[in-house]
């Protein structure tokens, strides 16, 4: 493997979505996560421990979704936390599932069609 020659970090993910406020609210209340710090009209966002997730607004006209993208949350209680995935709209890829490595992952869809992952040790 080669080595990160810049140190680079992954330090903040923004998702670009037409309905900021009911997006940032599934997530606030999937993840328990406090109150969505606003930065302008047009941003909300966490600050998570080790990253910053944050919500454009894109105007419903020239919203074009890029795909899916793929988040993955190291969670206490998977099955507490898919429960509430699923509760909130959130649409099953798969359950949790036990891996060969000993971590179980469970996937589910948000409201706009990205992946949120867990993940519980």
């Amino acid at each position: 493997m080669e080595k990160n020659k810049t140190n680079a970090t992954l330090d903040t993910v923004i998702i670009c979505t037409s309905r900021l406020r009911e997006l940032a609210e599934f997530y606030k209340l999937a993840l328990q996560l406090p109150e969505p710090q606003a930065q302008g009209e047009d941003h909300l966002g966490f600050q998570l421990p080790e990253i910053y997730l944050g919500f454009d607004r894109i105007d419903e006209d020239r919203f074009i979704h890029p795909g899916a993208i793929s988040l993955w949350f190291r969670v206490d209680d998977i099955e507490k936390t898919f429960a509430r995935l699923k509760k909130l709209g959130a649409t099953t890829k798969y359950p949790p599932t036990k891996k060969p490595w000993g971590d179980t992952l469970a996937a589910a869809f948000d409201p706009e069609g990205n992946i949120i992952g867990l993940a519980q040790r």
